[in-house]
């Protein structure tokens, strides 16, 4: 059907594909982490973009509008439970839930709308493409990361969460040098011609996927991975609607939960406003000061506070013009109070909820003598299917880029411990109040931990000058 709309060679058929493409690129992540698939699509997307070159050369309105079905298509099937938020809330916020369905994902897509510009300008016939493409994916990758508080949800990367062998890449390159490897895969594998060097190009393709299983399967070989100490932590994992959050019952369940003298980690806010005072739990509470309150951590006397709050969720952005407009009866604008930078004086690293998407947080957070990553979270907002499991791969994704083992402790989400290398040691039973009790492992040093950004940066700039060549060498060729 594509190939059959493709040769009516209409504009509308360019973004309608772009629009369909995008929708099967959600395939590729939780909950159905159809294996290789993003590879496929977006080899795809690099042929209509080649297609339509081809048809109607350079149309910056035209490249804009293909990225933009194919954004809106991608977002609108991966992120729709974010609405779920709204219907948990209730109330009148609840008519908002249309427009969060498609306002966000059409938002998003202006970041694949904008890469389409910088494809366009850098298209032509040669082979230069295949590098710019990787290139620009990239770099709006990380803009979408950073840009409006930043939102690097389902990244290209976390398609490969179905196996532990490929993700073994991050521990060098991080997620989005993974990215950018795996948008030059697909674009070198779909740029294949009937000519040596087409044919010399998807090779390399092929190659660097051998090559990325084969480090990966080396890397868990490798490592034989031991206790730090003989003494256990409690993971404690519950399944509380929002609702009941903080009833009586609640409070009495949780401190039921809780070890007498093991280190136990509670989920998110879990202990309301008035934290246990046991120091030997990591508890999630609301703390205040003065007149501000702030999403926190207390363990043993020390306090983090979250750095990255969820937009409308903990805060509302432009609070001052939406108090001043109608909207001010529909949205409270009572807002939670943003952390510090500065390190938690333990050998933790504290992440609350989905801090853990954004791996600058963990750098922000991690000194030297880190020996495991701590997330606590309350995915109650979110369903009980696609946004759990796509925030738990987020999350897995730092162990392995940090080579640290991570424990998780959520409320109607995963809980358990997960190895450096990304793997599930042992997990809370879904849907239960309940606990396990489990050694910390060792970690494992990453280059990644040491350089990170600095790896995909230097890869960009390498992508952008051999394509430079490239292009100046087709083109001296042509004369």
């Amino acid at each position: 059907m594509l190939l059959q709309l493709l040769k009516l060679q209409s504009k509308g058929s360019f973004f309608f594909i772009a629009f369909i493409l995008g929708i099967f690129l959600s395939l590729g992540f939780d909950p159905f982490n159809v294996p290789f698939i993003s590879l496929v699509i977006v080899g795809l997307f690099f042929k209509l973009n080649d297609k339509f070159y081809l048809i109607n050369q350079k149309s910056y309105k035209d490249f804009f509008s293909i990225g933009l079905a194919f954004g809106f298509g991608f977002f609108i099937s991966s992120t729709y439970w974010i609405s779920n938020a709204l219907i948990v809330y209730g109330g009148i916020i609840s008519y908002f839930l249309p427009l969060t369905i498609i306002a966000l994902p059409l938002v998003l897509s202006l970041f694949y709308g904008a890469m389409q510009i910088l494809n366009c300008f850098l298209w032509d016939k040669s082979n230069a493409k295949i590098f710019y493409f990787a290139a620009s994916w990239t770099i709006f990758e990380i803009l979408r990361s950073y840009l409006f508080t930043g939102l690097p949800w389902n990244l290209i990367s976390y398609s490969w969460s179905w196996s532990v062998n490929f993700i073994q890449i991050l521990s060098i390159v991080g997620p989005f040098g993974l990215g950018l490897i795996s948008v030059l895969i697909s674009s070198t594998i779909f740029s294949v011609k009937l000519k040596l060097e087409g044919m010399i190009f998807c090779s390399i393709g092929f190659l660097i996927l051998i090559i990325l299983f084969i480090y990966g399967n080396q890397r868990i070989l490798s490592y034989d991975l031991a206790s730090i100490s003989n003494e256990e932590i409690r993971i404690v994992g519950t399944h509380i609607e929002q609702k009941d959050k903080w009833s009586k019952s609640t409070k009495l369940l949780i401190k039921d939960l809780i070890s007498e003298t093991k280190t136990t980690i509670i989920p998110e806010t879990m202990a309301g406003i008035n934290p246990f005072r046991n120091e030997n739990v990591l508890q999630g509470y609301l703390r205040k000061e003065g007149s501000n309150y702030f999403n926190s951590i207390a363990f043993q006397g020390h306090i983090y506070d979250k750095k990255h709050l969820v937009p409308f969720g903990e805060y509302v952005p432009f609070k001052s013009v939406v108090d001043n407009t109608i909207l001010s009866k529909f949205i409270n604008t009572s807002s939670l109070m943003p952390g510090e930078d500065k390190y938690f004086p333990t050998n933790i690293i504290p992440l609350i909820c989905y801090e853990g998407i954004f791996p600058n947080i963990v750098a922000k957070n991690r000194k030297n003598g880190a020996k495991l990553i701590v997330n606590i979270t309350n995915d109650s907002w979110f369903g009980k299917k696609t946004g759990p499991r796509q925030h738990f791969t987020h999350i897995r994704f730092r162990a392995v880029e940090e080579g640290l083992p991570l424990a998780r402790s959520s409320n109607m989400g995963f809980s358990g411990m997960i190895d450096p290398f990304g793997k599930v040691v042992k997990a809370v039973e879904p849907e239960t109040n309940s606990f396990i009790e489990i050694k910390i492992l060792e970690g494992i040093d990453t280059f990644y931990s040491k350089y990170r950004y600095k790896i995909v940066y230097f890869l960009i700039a390498i992508l952008l000058i051999i394509g430079y060549v490239t292009q100046i060498s087709f083109k001296k060729n042509k004369l």
